[in-house]
């Protein structure tokens, strides 16, 4: 359960840090850029996507990992009294 929580805080701040990189580092983008300033934005551009996307995933994972984990505890927990008898 730590790993999963831990799994959904760094996917949250792979997915902050994405964000900050796209704002910061394309930010506004140059009026007429030349070739290389255009390249250059377009691989920030993708880091960024690639940050947010892959946050957002492990988030994604450990939430739903952790949903899973309490149903499935949950499910036990009453299977367990139903066949106790209290």
């Amino acid at each position: 359960m730590k790993l999963l929580l831990s799994l959904t805080l760094v996917g949250v701040a792979v997915a902050i840090g994405g964000l900050v990189h796209g704002g910061l580092a394309v930010g506004v983008p140059y009026q007429d850029p030349t070739p290389a300033q255009a390249a250059a934005a377009r691989v920030s551009v993708a880091i960024s996507d690639l940050a947010m996307g892959g946050g957002i995933a492990m988030t994604l994972v450990g939430l739903v990992g952790m949903a899973l984990i309490g149903a499935s505890r949950l499910v036990n927990l009453k299977a367990s009294s139903y066949f106790s008898g209290h």
